[in-house]
């Protein structure tokens, strides 16, 4: 599901949320649309809630997609980032909440994130191989992981402080 026309070319900031239908996913959708971003809401099951998220967006003045996949699966990830290519132009930023598929999402990600772009990951303490580490470096890539803590998921605090994240790169030369 499209929602409001893009053009490809256009400057705006991409995001793709996993996990972005429900959760701490869809406030995090929510909360980088009301700050320009232009986001993809990833499902996997309920095609009904990542709608509802997508019509949340633009009732609010936001810009948004929503794309299934299974993120655990290599070839829905590199769909995924085809068709958000296809609607935006570029990918800029991913924030993986869904709780597995860390390493495909990511090593999509340090190939197809413009240079310069940044990851979050919210959902797990998987380790970075090596490898991955250097695809990202020579591509000016940022890796953050905000660490589920001892309240919810989800927490206001939580969401917060991703934005603060996503904020501070967007204004650094790169972002």
């Amino acid at each position: 599901m499209v929602a409001r026309p893009t053009d490809p070319t256009s400057a705006e900031t991409v995001a793709i949320v996993t996990g972005g239908s429900c959760g701490p996913g869809r406030e995090i959708a929510r909360t980088l649309a009301s700050r320009g971003y232009a986001v993809v809401v990833v499902y996997l099951r309920d095609q009904g809630e990542a709608e509802a998220a997508v019509q949340e967006i633009l009732a609010a003045g936001g810009t948004a997609v929503a794309v299934r996949a299974d993120v655990a699966d290599e070839l829905d990830v590199e769909r995924l980032f085809t068709e958000t290519a296809a609607a935006f132009g570029s990918v800029d930023v991913v924030v993986h909440t869904a709780m597995r598929g860390t390493s495909v999402v990511n090593q999509q990600a340090a190939r197809r994130l413009r240079h310069g772009g940044a990851i979050i990951d919210v959902s797990s303490s998987e380790a970075i191989t090596p490898d991955l580490a250097d695809e990202l470096r020579a591509r000016d890539i940022t890796l953050n992981g905000v660490a589920p803590g001892l309240e919810p998921p989800g927490a206001q605090h939580a969401t917060a402080d991703l934005i603060v994240l996503l904020d501070r790169w967007r204004r650094t030369p790169g972002g």
